[in-house]
């Protein structure tokens, strides 16, 4: 399924908006990453508007129909991300399946959110592609990479 929603953004990127992810500077590249994530976030809280969820108002209601939508609508940015950064339908497969597995470890474990993170940025030390050591901080400090870790 990845598969086919992977091809179909694809090609609504390239014959819509002339976007080939291959030849995007890193200008563009970065660009166009935040624009999605823009996108995303507000589809998320066009979702949210869609749910009764407000503690000082009674309503609980659920717009499932209009919920739904909106999530759709998230997924077409999600993936967007994914493309832009050479992400395959694979590999996006593959590290939920790893993620969902360490979140499940975790909360085996007692997971507090904040045991086994960087003292600095916060992140999970065993996250891919975190660089970031329990003892020196984070690699990423001030805007500027620390030679020192």
């Amino acid at each position: 399924m990845l598969n086919l929603i992977f091809e179909r953004q694809k090609k609504l990127q390239e014959e819509s908006f002339g976007i080939d992810f291959t030849d995007l500077s890193d200008e563009e590249r970065s660009q166009f990453i935040k624009d999605m994530v823009l996108a995303a976030t507000d589809e998320l809280h066009e979702a949210l508007a869609e749910v009764g969820w407000k503690p000082w108002a009674t309503s609980r209601h659920i717009n499932r129909e209009a919920f739904v939508g909106e999530l759709v609508d998230v997924l077409h940015f999600i993936v967007n991300l994914w493309l832009a950064v050479g992400a395959t339908p694979e590999e996006v497969e593959q590290r939920y399946l790893e993620k969902a597995t360490k979140n499940a470890q975790r909360q085996k474990e007692g997971y507090d959110g904040i045991w086994g993170k960087c003292p600095v940025c916060k992140r999970a030390l065993d996250d891919a592609g975190v660089m970031c050591s329990a003892s020196e901080g984070c690699e990423y400090k001030d805007g500027f990479y620390n030679e020192d870790c």
